[in-house]
């Protein structure tokens, strides 16, 4: 019996990359929203900044316009001055000078600020943009991780699975497709290696299978006698030991009954041998015929013949060679040598015992029994069938 290889328990390889792909997703989720948030906030804080420094410089701007105003205004007042005669001119002069250069300094546009302001709204349009990039970026890299699970799924995880499914089959023996070629150099060369292996394992199976039934044929030739077609001589020893220790262990009877073809020389030598072969022929078919379905028949050697009765005693097996003598007489096999009569007949020889399990007494003993009360037959005339221990 083929010993069955225990079967090992564990994570498939889909189950596998889908594990691997769940990670990597749980990762990029929270890769994702970590990055998102960082970015949101820095995007919410570059434009809170930009409307801080917006709304202060408008702040600034109006006040300045409104200093701007009253500048304005202390120059009209200035200018109406100095058109007064009683106010000395030099003075009014270096005050108007001097309010001038204020106001030429007051409304010159701020460099500075311009930058900052530019530089500022220059920040937050960058936050907003890589908010977005970052999305993108997300995006594509989620997309090439499902293509490349994708890709493992297809060219990895269905080759690998389908070698697996050929090497069960393999092992069970049944009948089973090649794994399908994978893209993959060195599963496509496990592929192609496994079919040539299940090719090659085929064609053996198919050479085992012619073996053991040439093997089974020439056993059972080998049991077989060739001419008459019932068991040979060994055959005979074989079952007569299997049915002794069965009727010793069911303490049943087992009987023999031994046959013989009255002066068979005399048949050969005055028909010939292929007579004579036809003859036993004839005598085999006979005996078995008279056998009951349980008896088994063998050729002992030459011209003799052996019958074996399982669970028969030596009453049965006394009307098991009656019945033997009836169907030779059936055949009228013409012996005109023959001193006994004008047609073949045959000597039985008849023993039956049965075993006790506590004595140690050997099958053969049946034999010499059988074999005595044969010769006893054939001392007595022949044609008739002596049992041994009856007078």
């Amino acid at each position: 019996m083929a010993k069955t290889t225990e079967r090992v328990t564990g994570m498939g390889i889909r189950a596998y990359l889908a594990l691997g792909l769940t990670v990597m997703a749980l990762l990029f989720t929270a890769s994702f929203f970590y990055f998102m948030s960082m970015t949101r906030e820095m995007s919410v804080s570059g434009t809170r900044t930009y409307g801080a420094f917006m709304a202060l410089t408008e702040a600034r701007s109006k006040a300045d316009h409104s200093l701007f105003e009253r500048l304005r205004e202390t120059e009209s007042a200035l200018n109406a001055a100095r058109q007064n005669t009683s106010t000395p001119r030099q003075t009014t002069d270096a005050a108007l000078t001097a309010l001038a250069a204020s106001i030429a300094e007051l409304s010159a546009p701020q460099a500075a600020t311009e930058d900052i302001l530019l530089q500022l709204r220059r920040t937050a349009t960058l936050a907003h943009e890589f908010e977005n990039r970052l999305l993108m970026g997300f995006l594509l890299l989620g997309t090439g991780l499902a293509a490349l699970f994708g890709l493992l799924r297809l060219h990895l995880a269905r080759p690998l699975q389908g070698i697996m499914a050929f090497l069960n089959q393999l092992g069970t023996g049944a009948a089973s497709q090649p794994p399908k070629r994978s893209f993959i150099v060195e599963l496509g060369n496990i592929a192609a290696s496994l079919e040539n292996l299940g090719t090659y394992l085929s064609l053996a199976t198919v050479r085992s299978q012619k073996l053991a039934s040439e093997h089974d044929h020439f056993q059972k030739m080998s049991l077989v006698d060739g001419l008459t077609g019932v068991g040979n001589r060994r055959a005979f020893d074989e079952k007569l030991r299997s049915l002794w220790l069965q009727a010793q262990q069911g303490q049943m009877p087992l009987a023999l009954i031994m046959l013989d073809v009255d002066t068979f020389k005399r048949y050969n030598d005055n028909l010939g041998h292929q007579a004579g072969d036809e003859c036993l022929r004839r005598v085999a078919a006979a005996m078995s015929r008279a056998a009951r379905s349980t008896d088994v028949c063998a050729r002992y050697g030459g011209e003799e013949f052996a019958l074996l009765l399982p669970g028969a005693d030596a009453a049965t097996a006394q009307a098991v060679a009656t019945r033997v003598h009836a169907e030779v007489a059936r055949e009228q096999l013409p012996h005109p040598a023959s001193p006994v009569s004008t047609f073949v007949t045959v000597s039985l020889g008849v023993s039956s015992m049965t075993p006790l399990a506590d004595q140690d007494v050997e099958s053969n003993v049946l034999v010499r029994q059988t074999d005595a009360a044969l010769y006893e037959a054939k001392a007595a005339g022949r044609n008739r069938t002596r049992v041994y221990g009856q007078s």
